[in-house]
């Protein structure tokens, strides 16, 4: 019973060295941070005198760390922080959370991150029902009547011309001059046997 007692005691001894009294438990490492950032962690240690959560940007030679949050009591497993990350530019950066103790020492862990508020996340393709075959629709096919060929209207053919009852022959129109001509003369004959019964 006391193998079993010391077994358990040296499991609770493990587990406590291996879960650490300080850590951000989210964001996890390497993770793309948008909009509003919900970030978890505890600061539960002895001698606790204050603690502040920083961000640096990943390539920091300068060393110079912007506080998101501080406290002044010690947090176990708990959120400590609202991040807005729409203020930042997209890149690499750090997250630390600092721990200062009573005796002027501290303590300090660090979780890589990214911030993508410009970066859109890939959209996952949900497969909704399977599509059906597309339907071709084909014309019905018509006909185009030909049109009828052309045929010759006939022609009348003209009939002949009535004679003119009042043209005059040949033989009539000499007829005709030759009794104007006698009738001329005997006008004259008789216009000159007037003339000359006045003479007398």
């Amino acid at each position: 019973m006391n193998r079993h007692l010391l077994f358990l005691f040296v499991l609770l001894l493990v587990a406590a060295q291996e879960s650490p009294p300080i850590a951000i438990t989210s964001p996890a490492p390497d993770e793309t941070l948008r909009a509003q950032v919900t970030i978890t962690g505890k600061v539960d240690v002895p001698s606790f005198l204050s603690a502040q959560l920083d961000f640096a940007y990943a390539s920091n030679p300068t060393n110079t760390w912007f506080t998101i949050q501080t406290f002044t009591q010690p947090l176990t497993d708990s959120t400590l922080a609202t991040w807005d990350t729409t203020s930042i530019t997209d890149g690499d950066y750090v997250l630390r959370l600092r721990v200062n103790f009573e005796d002027g020492t501290s303590q300090e862990v660090t979780v890589p991150i990214k911030i993508g508020n410009d970066a859109l996340p890939t959209p996952t393709l949900v497969p909704t029902s399977t599509p059906e075959p597309d339907t071709v629709l084909i014309p019905t096919p018509f006909l185009i009547a030909a049109s009828p060929t052309p045929t010759d209207i006939p022609r009348s053919t003209p009939t002949a011309l009535p004679p003119n009852p009042v043209s005059l022959g040949q033989n009539q129109l000499y007829a005709s001059l030759g009794r104007g001509a006698l009738v001329i003369l005997g006008l004259f004959a008789l216009a000159g046997i007037i003339i000359r019964v006045r003479r007398f």
